[in-house]
């Protein structure tokens, strides 16, 4: 093959790949913005919010104290009426102060992990398969974190009868947004309340 067919080939192919990466941000754009309402057996159902608040911690702008209600907003528009419960996970020495008090007084359960980012996302599975051995199907649970191990984790629970909402960071995991129904950017999921 001659260097101008090879660099022809080359150019097509990072064409075709830039390509595809747009289209899948449009259809992701999309879907951030088409979320779904529950479906009648979910609508009643508990749901708890599992959050990963190192990595999505409280967007500069907003109160600490009105996450619980932003949140409970963004599930009543989409006709989540039951009871809703929230879990905060993190390194807690690198939340202030000032912030862990008010999370706490709406209600916000933190959870301290451990400085080793593997540890930590092992911690959070233990957590989830531990919620969910106490809280049968059908319930909710909405993730607010990009951990890998949410796409091991979600597609299972999901077959045991387990309704998957997900907030996430503007460049979220593929899998994982391709993975659930119902999505919201983390920020956006607080102004549209």
């Amino acid at each position: 093959m001659d260097s101008h067919n090879f660099d022809t080939q080359r150019n097509l192919a990072i064409d075709f790949t830039v390509r595809s990466r747009i289209e899948t941000q449009k259809l992701l754009q999309k879907e951030k913005m088409n979320n779904n309402v529950a479906v009648a057996r979910f609508e009643e159902a508990p749901t708890w919010v599992c959050w990963d608040i190192e990595n999505f911690p409280v967007p500069r702008g907003y109160k600490a104290e009105e996450i619980t209600e932003k949140i409970s907003l963004a599930l009543r528009k989409l006709n989540y009426r039951g009871p809703i419960s929230i879990s905060a996970y993190g390194n807690m020495n690198h939340i202030p102060p000032s912030v862990k008090k008010a999370l706490s007084s709406a209600g916000i359960v933190l959870n301290h992990f451990h400085m080793n980012l593997r540890k930590s996302s092992l911690d959070m599975v233990y957590k989830i398969w531990s919620w969910r051995r106490l809280n049968p199907a059908p319930a909710n649970v909405m993730f607010i974190s990009q951990d890998g191990l949410l796409s091991i984790t979600i597609p299972s629970m999901q077959s045991a009868g387990y309704n998957i909402l997900l907030a996430h960071p503007p460049h979220p995991l593929d899998l994982l947004v391709a993975s659930v129904k119902t999505t919201w950017l983390w920020k956006s999921l607080l102004k549209e309340s």
